[in-house]
């Protein structure tokens, strides 16, 4: 769903995720507040055949509003709404109206409606599905199907529109129909060495608009209306059916779910977002059939249902990842896909040494031991050849190495409690966004050595002073040169750099952390258990380290108001059992991304995950949008919008649960 104008953009420019996220949400929020109590109508009950139900059985993905005027009614009540309609973000609102109107298609896909027309004239429900094609040059066809009965006279206005647009911009119509229904095919000024056509298709009546990329799709859908289109469609799909038994909730006789649901086969999604976004780079290794090859597959569809404007939660979604075992298949997973088992254990108390400033607090349950060795195969099979265990070997006998056995040493001794921390430090600059791994391990000496050993040979690496006696702290500081092993590792994987290219991409990390340390009250005979932990800001572990030093310290996460309320909720909805669990002070986790979002510099973050998405995602000499970033208010105008959030995840015999909520 995107602007008129077939100019284009390079699609890997939407690489400022979260930015342009923004500004798609606050763009679309406008546009519901906009639409007045009395338009788009509702929809009257008759033979109407659902949009879903015209969707193909090969569908990757699907979006899917249930309502559209119910989902903008229950929009309005939420604290988010409150938040764009704020005064101090009509300047940045704005603008962000004026540049949906301009943009071109985004990620690849074009089909000619804007996200704040739909909004407009339909009057139902809406579909957009993301399907598989049979071309080489652009394997991927993009639909939607808006349901507009009673809006015909908006729907009427919106294609005039289209219709100038398109003709503005040198796209050539060619009307064709089925039938009585005529259909537009526009077909777009092609970009100078562009060797594909591309198409905005159009068909609408007084009961649906259908629009494509596609002739061919709007064709085969309008079959189905009709009924001559025999092939199977995807709400009668397994995995489909399988999804959607899992998230489904009883709601009233009539009543339409105030929400979006969605879809997904996640290899085939990933396929179709790495073409359209053209994110594939002639590397060595193609990610996602290396995942097919071991395993992945077996997580065959995901899907959840997020719900707006409840009395206690602005979102709430509920949502599942489908496993199911496979007859006559000794285990559900192979390969490296065994690694993805996490497991339930009983709810705890988040640990006293999570401190009261930190913004998100996650827990995973895993057996890391086993996960370990799981993912052997794919380390072979990514590097072509079986290295996996000479790499083990050469760590521990390398003269020259830590000489350190990991497969004795380290593996056994890791637990199946991964705590991940994150927190940030303003003012916002590169460097804010800290990160904190704690790993659970039941023998503390056997690791504090391997770590010792590790770091006296490593050339960066030197003891900063802590504050516990005995336990050391190492800080690793890089130069712009990654280590042999980062440098190798990305290379063969595809996401290197040539090391004469001057825009190299920097290590992965500049400095981190890291430690071993007794749990509290850890008993000092025998092995004992404790904690290995990396940062990627020596601060953040010292900070850490010292909330371990003091004993019922009364400033730590889970005493935080806020922290108490989201627990509850959790617990309220069945987290009792739980594989992961996550808790977010919003206004924290967001305040350092929204003050290099004013600045524009969210893609220089140094944080992991920012690192990675450059590494993966973003091609060199590419230019940001310019998303008018520098009209956002000041942090403190909005800060009381952004509410607590949780979630968490229980394993199920097919698979994950994926539940969580935004409070009001």
């Amino acid at each position: 769903m995107t602007a008129h104008n077939s100019a284009t953009t390079h699609p890997a420019q939407a690489c400022s995720a979260r930015t342009i996220c923004l500004a798609v949400a606050i763009s679309v929020s406008a546009a519901v507040n906009a639409i007045s109590p009395l338009s788009p109508k509702t929809a009257a009950a008759d033979d109407y055949k659902p949009a879903i139900s015209l969707v193909p059985d090969t569908a990757a993905g699907i979006l899917r509003i249930p309502s559209v005027p119910t989902l903008c009614d229950a929009w309005k009540t939420t604290t988010l709404s409150a938040m764009v309609n704020d005064p101090s973000m009509k300047p940045f609102v704005d603008a962000q109206k004026k540049l949906s109107e301009e943009r071109t298609s985004t990620l690849g896909f074009n089909i000619g409606v804007r996200p704040k027309e739909v909004l407009e004239i339909a009057s139902g429900e809406v579909v957009v599905a993301w399907l598989p094609f049979d071309d080489l040059r652009r394997p991927f066809a993009l639909a939607l199907v808006a349901d507009i009965r009673g809006n015909r006279a908006r729907a009427d206005q919106v294609v005039a529109k289209i219709d100038a647009d398109m003709k503005a911009n040198g796209a050539k119509l060619q009307m064709t129909s089925f039938g009585s229904e005529p259909i537009r095919v526009y077909t777009l000024k092609p970009v100078p060495g562009q060797i594909k056509i591309d198409q905005v298709v159009l068909t609408y009546n007084d009961t649906r608009l259908i629009a494509a990329d596609r002739d061919s799709v709007v064709t085969s859908m309008l079959e189905s209306v009709a009924g001559t289109n025999k092939i199977a469609k995807l709400e009668t799909a397994e995995d489909f059916l399988g999804v959607r038994k899992q998230i489904e909730t009883p709601v009233a006789e009539n009543t339409p779910m105030a929400g979006v649901q969605w879809f997904a086969r996640p290899l085939a999604m990933g396929r179709i977002v790495k073409e359209a976004a053209k994110i594939d780079r002639g590397r060595q290794v193609d990610i996602l059939n290396l995942l097919q090859r071991q395993g992945f597959d077996a997580v065959r569809a995901a899907g959840g249902q997020v719900s707006v404007g409840s009395p206690e939660f602005d979102l709430m979604h509920k949502g599942f990842i489908w496993a199911p075992s496979v007859p006559g298949q000794a285990e559900r997973f192979r390969l490296a896909a065994r690694a993805i088992q996490p497991i339930n254990l009983p709810a705890e108390s988040i640990p006293a040494w999570v401190g009261s400033k930190i913004a998100s607090f996650s827990q995973l349950n895993w057996n890391m031991s086993d996960a370990f060795w799981h993912v052997e195969s794919l380390v072979d099979d990514a590097f072509g050849e079986v290295i996996f265990r000479d790499i083990l070997e050469g760590i521990r006998d390398d003269e020259d190495g830590p000489r350190i056995d990991i497969a004795k040493d380290v593996i056994p001794n890791l637990g199946k409690r991964l705590f991940i921390l994150t927190d940030n430090v303003m003012p916002a600059d590169q460097r804010s966004e800290r990160l904190l791994v704690a790993i659970e391990t039941s023998d503390t000496a056997a690791l504090r050595k391997a770590v010792r050993r590790t770091m006296e040979v490593e050339s960066d690496a030197s003891l900063i002073p802590g504050p516990i006696p005995g336990v050391d702290v190492y800080r690793v500081l890089r130069t712009n040169e990654p280590n042999d092993f980062e440098a190798e590792l990305f290379d063969d994987l595809g996401l290197g750099d040539d090391e004469n290219d001057p825009n190299r991409q920097p290590p992965l990390l500049n400095q981190w952390a890291i430690t071993v340390i007794d749990a509290p009250g850890a008993a000092n005979t025998g092995k004992q258990s404790g904690y290995l932990i990396f940062s990627s800001h020596p601060e953040l572990l010292l900070e850490t380290l010292g909330r371990f030093a003091k004993t019922g310290s009364a400033d730590a996460f889970g005493d935080d108001a806020e922290v108490k309320v989201v627990l509850n909720k959790l617990e309220k909805m069945g987290a009792q059992q739980r594989a992961y669990v996550r808790v977010a002070r919003t206004n924290l986790t967001f305040r350092a991304k929204y003050g290099l979002m004013q600045e524009g510099k969210l893609r220089e973050s140094d944080s992991v995950m920012a690192t990675l998405f450059r590494r993966i995602f973003i091609s060199k000499g590419e230019e940001d949008i310019d998303l008018n970033n520098d009209k956002l208010p000041p942090f403190e105008k909005i800060e009381k919008y952004l509410r607590p959030a949780g979630g968490f995840s229980q394993a199920t015999e097919t698979g994950w649960t994926l539940d969580g909520f935004l409070l009001k």
